[in-house]
């Protein structure tokens, strides 16, 4: 089986409610700019990522005003697959345009990582609302005792 090549998926500076958001990987590009209305897609993704690591299927909706992006996270034995899916609006049929199945390595952690750089950043609480640190330590716990599982 070959290795799969490692997303990156970059978080940007936010401004009046928009976030510039890059996901890339070998085969695939992706560039928006994401609303944090109805819901801030940023604590959506750090819940996402602490239930798939928990083995239960979730998404993301990345919302463009009226476009979508969905991102649907799900474990298969010790993969994880992701679908990026586009539709015309939240309720709107979706297109799958991207899916790509990894491990904890190649998809988890890239998400992982690009949450905790966006929490470092520093922009105004009226531009984007922070990841509730709650959230964000539990899914730190998680990973961690992923690492640690691994490397035994």
């Amino acid at each position: 089986m070959t290795k799969p090549g490692k997303i990156e998926l970059n978080l940007g500076n936010p401004k009046n409610g928009w976030l510039p958001i890059e996901l890339k990987s070998t085969d695939f590009e992706l560039e928006f700019n994401a609303s944090n209305i109805p819901e801030n897609p940023t604590d959506k993704l750090c819940e996402s990522l602490i239930l798939v690591m928990n083995g239960i299927e979730t998404e993301i909706c990345w919302n463009l005003e009226p476009e979508c992006y969905f991102f649907e996270l799900k474990q298969i034995g010790k993969g994880i697959e992701l679908n990026i899916s586009k539709s015309g609006g939240i309720t709107e049929n979706r297109n799958l345009i991207y899916e790509l199945t990894g491990d904890f390595e190649s998809v988890i952690l890239p998400m992982y990582r690009s949450l905790k750089k966006f929490n470092t950043l520093e922009f105004d609480k009226t531009d984007w609302g922070k990841i509730d640190q709650e959230k964000l330590n539990k899914l730190t716990e998680l990973v961690k005792s992923k690492k640690l599982t691994k490397a035994l």
